[in-house]
């Protein structure tokens, strides 16, 4: 009987993380940070994630390619509430003493993320440090995101 209970208490909370992210359901948006710019997300399932972010700053641009592993902290918080961790690459332009540069790189994420329950708007605070092979790193990248959810 208490493997039942046990059971049965384990299957609903797995059922209230399933509808904690927006599975299927594209998410665009703005960055307000470091860089700035637009950002856009898709969950593969209920904790995996793509992003892309097209962003400028300092006399560079870069469009980066983000995956994240989601981690739902609805059971101690609030439905919707989560934190997440991830990394990705970089590439763009940058310009340096008058001219332009080609800048490559690989990006770290880690952030906390809150999708509303009632309306189709996510908000994000996440830290992006990005090492550039050919130019000085951006260890200090910190933004807000705000998104819309398409589809729901």
């Amino acid at each position: 009987m208490n493997k039942i209970i046990l059971l049965t208490i384990l299957l609903w909370a797995f059922m209230q993380d399933l509808q904690a992210q927006s599975k299927g359901n594209p998410q665009v948006g703005i960055r307000l940070g470091l860089p700035l710019g637009a950002t856009a997300r898709y969950f593969f399932d209920d904790a995996n994630a793509v992003e892309g972010i097209a962003g400028i700053y300092n006399q560079t641009f870069t469009v980066t390619g983000l995956y994240e592993r989601h981690f739902d902290l609805s059971a101690l918080t609030v439905p919707g509430f989560a934190w997440y961790v991830g990394g990705g690459a970089h590439l763009g332009s940058r310009r340096i003493d008058g001219n332009t540069r080609f800048i490559a790189g690989f990006d770290g994420i880690a952030g906390l993320d809150y999708t509303f329950t009632n309306i189709p708007l996510n908000l994000s605070l996440d830290w992006k440090p990005a090492v550039h092979f050919t130019t000085p790193s951006d260890l200090a990248s910190f933004a807000v995101s705000v998104r819309y959810t398409l589809n729901r």
